[in-house]
């Protein structure tokens, strides 16, 4: 294989790929190697990422499969890979997209959100250092936006709010570009792309466009003649960008509100705008009169942004903080001289719970705690999580299956690659059996000896 990680050696190379609608874009990053940088493939766009086939468009798995093989060819099979998903469909494809890259050859693989990888991005650039608070985060793709208010609480991202929002056809920059192509009379195929990104990228940083569009916002008669465009010997002008990007705004604008910070916000909160669209410099003009723009690193190109973040991640640069910040706990029976005593046991900690991860099993004085279940009684069981403020927020209440376990077992939480938490039980005696005495702490998953009950998506506690 023509590869240089071709050695007999394990690889030393990790992968970041974020799947769009038309591109496929893959980053790396290396320990003291600078920021993260886009993976060069044959036939792919600079600036856009790998062209996706006819066949994989809008089938996100297949996609995601056809760019991993590109980049195998290419370099050999990484250490390990970071899967970028949108808010939307992170809990449906979270774990068909890493099952797809393991069943590949990938030895180790994650999904994280476009918000978390973000904000790794964010928090690296400032050395770990970026400040506690709220976050509005915003991608601005092909099909739709996709926005997120998130709160970074120690060392956790927390989505407390998020919003969809796309264009009167269905989809967004995918019809913007289809405009300003049947504007040049070309076609919106392959050949009109590798034109119009060619075109922008002559204009580093969208600083002519941006004059250019301004002044035809402000005096239509005479600045929307001006060309900002020359594609394939072809003009586009200021009047088609600024008509062609009303829809766009506007989408961007209906997103954010919904997910506006509660009354008695003091001052906007910082927005972090990314996704192809975010190189729109009349774009940015437009949110940055109503919101404050937090720039990304100078390096970073705003459509690689997220691949860039997810690259962090997957190189262990960067802790993408998609822990649940805050404690879990269930209501328990006991009962001391005849009286029966209600206590609540924490069944997770803040930050220990992680999509994907193990199972956090209760400690009690330090040493595991261990419950009797009574699913005969059919009592409903009541579990909560704990706010910042200590108040308890209640998750639905549960009882447990026929065939749960009647002997002691050990209790905890688990989440899945989806974001669904569920309570564990496991019966003390497989844990002494198969492992001996069991340390505090997480502990190896046994889906085949457990009782499983769904708890679903943990709830974000009340704002203050």
């Amino acid at each position: 294989m023509n590869s240089p990680y071709a050695h007999a050696h394990a690889p030393a190379h990790t992968l970041a790929l974020d799947i769009g609608v038309r591109y496929a874009r893959l980053a790396v990053a290396r320990p003291g190697a600078g920021p993260p940088c886009p993976v060069s493939l044959p036939g792919d766009i600079p600036g856009e990422g790998l062209p996706l086939s006819a066949a994989t468009r809008g089938r996100p798995v297949d996609a995601l499969r056809e760019a991993y093989g590109a980049y195998l060819a290419r370099y050999g099979p990484p250490a390990g890979a970071v899967v970028v998903l949108p808010r939307r469909s992170a809990r449906e494809l979270a774990g068909p997209a890493t099952a797809a890259l393991t069943a590949d050859g990938c030895p180790r693989a994650r999904a994280i959100g476009t918000a978390h990888a973000l904000l790794a991005l964010v928090r690296h650039t400032a050395g770990g250092t970026a400040d506690a608070g709220e976050y509005l985060v915003c991608d601005v793709g092909a099909r739709a936006v996709d926005a997120a208010r998130c709160t970074l609480a120690g060392s956790s991202v927390l989505l407390r709010a998020t919003a969809e929002a796309t264009g009167p056809s269905g989809v967004l920059g995918a019809a913007l570009d289809a405009a300003l192509l049947a504007a040049a009379g070309l076609s919106d195929d392959e050949e009109g792309h590798r034109a119009l990104a060619a075109v922008r990228r002559d204009d580093p940083g969208g600083r002519r466009l941006g004059l250019s569009v301004a002044q035809a916002v402000s005096r239509p008669d005479p600045f929307d003649d001006t060309v900002v465009y020359r594609v394939a010997d072809r003009d586009v002008t200021a009047g088609t960008v600024r008509t062609s990007l009303l829809p766009l705004v506007d989408a961007v604008r209906r997103a954010l509100s919904e997910i506006a910070a509660p009354p008695g916000a003091t001052r906007p909160l910082p927005l972090l705008l990314t996704g192809g669209l975010a190189r729109l410099r009349p774009l940015m003009e437009r949110l940055g009169e109503s919101h404050r723009l937090l720039p990304l690193p100078p390096e970073v190109d705003p459509g690689y942004a997220a691949a860039a973040g997810g690259a962090l991640v997957a190189a262990g640069l960067a802790d993408p903080g998609d822990r649940y910040p805050y404690a879990i706990r269930i209501r328990t029976h006991s009962r001391t001289a005849g009286r029966l005593r209600t206590e609540e046991l924490q069944l997770s900690a803040p930050g220990a719970l992680e999509p994907g991860g193990d199972t956090v099993f209760a400690v009690r004085a330090g040493r595991p705690a261990e419950v009797l279940p009574d699913a005969a009684a059919r009592r409903p069981l009541r579990v909560e999580a704990v706010g910042p403020d200590g108040r308890p927020v209640p998750l639905p209440d549960i009882t447990l299956p026929t065939g749960t376990p009647d002997g002691l077992c050990r209790v905890g939480v688990r989440v899945c690659e989806d974001g669904a938490a569920a309570l564990v039980l496991r019966p003390v005696a497989v844990d002494l059996v198969a492992n001996g005495p069991v340390a505090n702490g997480p502990v190896a998953n046994g889906p085949d000896t457990e009782t499983r009950v769904p708890l679903g998506p943990l709830p974000v506690p009340p704002e203050t």
